[in-house]
């Protein structure tokens, strides 16, 4: 910093003065004023003398002070205190909370709906978007979402569908947390949201779907409803498709009607509480797009870092293929879905037992009672935070 010129000024000013007050005085001196006495100028040169010995004292005193200041250096800001999303993220969700869900969309217990309490018996697709009062599933989900996310980030994508006799409109429930450096890469966490039961009973009456797909479901809200407090370098899109039992409906309609979206990942979540040899395996479908194959092996990099002490088949030739990844597979779009031990096929260090899936898949009795839970939510957890990777997540300021 440059030294101030003020303390100069200062001096100089008082020097002037004196010399003015000096010269004032001499020429009293020599020519005195007309009915002024000698003693009466001797008092006032005395006076002015003073103050001018007073002026001189003071101005020295200021650049004394000026001389002796210390330079300024500039105070650096506190840096902003940040939190490890993950650990964020951990520290809000639970097995409890995880299972809370599905018990209020298997019907286990009563929900809120436009404050009437009611059960949701279904969700069926045909019962749910024809109006039927014991499947109100997309009215409670909706309600759930907009408690926690911005109108402008949730759209309701409606889409038809025809059957052998009639045509309908279903719809898709899609939230966007818009990416901050590459929002126009965009990456999917999906599930799918109805239900069915076809070896007994009538889906139009009674279908739980707390396994399948009431897990995969949990695992989304959870995910929503903390996501709002994060920040993605890329766009994340959680989508909850219907149609899912009629064959696929509703993620097919969405790839269709994506068609230009830069989507680089899909990670679908689908039917993952059953473990009834506790050996912690499941399966991850893969299929043949190099793009998928390097999403799997991100899926287990996290299980690893995490340490969620999981193991999966990767399947790649022999995946399933009746699920929500396929109509973005079938569109050249990387992606995996992450479901229980469902098949007898394996991969080297994956499910050695063989197929250990629910007993109850599309009956009446998938309960949310049969869900080993501890499993099903590390799974949902390591596929969040494949998600969080892949949009990269960014630290949470405090």
């Amino acid at each position: 910093m440059k030294k101030s010129h003020i303390p100069l000024i200062l001096l100089t000013a008082a020097i002037a003065i004196a010399l003015v007050v000096g010269a004032v005085l001499i020429s009293r001196l020599h020519v005195p004023a007309k009915g002024t006495d000698s003693g009466s100028a001797s008092a006032e040169i005395l006076d002015a003398l003073v103050a001018t010995e007073m002026i001189l004292t003071e101005t020295a005193l200021r650049t004394s002070e000026s001389a002796q200041l210390p330079e300024m250096t500039p105070t650096a800001l506190p840096a902003t205190a940040t939190i490890d999303p993950y650990t964020y993220f951990r520290s809000q969700t639970d097995p409890d909370r995880f299972m809370a869900w599905v018990r209020a969309l298997s019907g286990a217990e009563p929900i809120q709906v436009n404050d009437v309490e009611t059960r949701i018996e279904t969700r069926y697709s045909y019962a749910m978007f024809t109006g039927q009062a014991n499947a109100p599933a997309k009215a409670y989900l909706l309600e759930q979402i907009r408690q926690w996310i911005p109108e402008n980030q949730l759209a309701v994508e409606e889409y038809p569908y025809t059957d052998a006799t009639s045509s309908y409109t279903w719809k898709n429930i899609v939230v966007t947390f818009p990416g901050t450096v590459h929002p126009e890469e965009q990456v999917l966490f999906t599930a799918h949201f109805d239900s069915i039961v076809v070896f007994e009973g009538d889906p139009l009456t009674y279908a739980p779907g707390a396994n399948d797909n009431g897990t995969g479901l949990a695992t989304i809200l959870e995910a929503i409803r903390i996501f709002k407090d994060m920040q993605f370098e890329k766009t994340v899109k959680i989508v909850l498709f219907s149609g899912e039992e009629n064959f696929q409906e509703g993620s097919k309609a969405y790839v269709a009607a994506h068609a230009g979206d830069n989507i680089i990942a899909v990670v679908n979540m689908d039917m993952y509480g059953t473990d009834k040899d506790n050996d912690r395996c499941f399966e991850l479908y893969v299929g043949p797009l190099p793009g998928s194959r390097q999403l799997s092996e991100l899926f287990m990099q996290t299980v690893a870092e995490f340490s969620l002490n999981l193991k999966a088949d990767q399947l790649v030739d022999n995946a399933y293929a009746k699920a929500d990844h396929k109509p973005f597979w079938d569109a050249g779009i990387p992606a995996v879905t992450a479901m229980e031990n469902f098949l007898t096929d394996y991969t080297p260090g994956g499910c050695e037992t063989g197929m250990d899936r629910t007993d109850c898949w599309h009956l009446p009795c998938d309960t949310h009672e049969k869900i080993n839970v501890p499993y099903a939510f590390d799974i949902g957890l390591a596929g969040t935070y494949t998600v969080m990777k892949l949009a990269i997540v960014q630290p949470i300021k405090q």
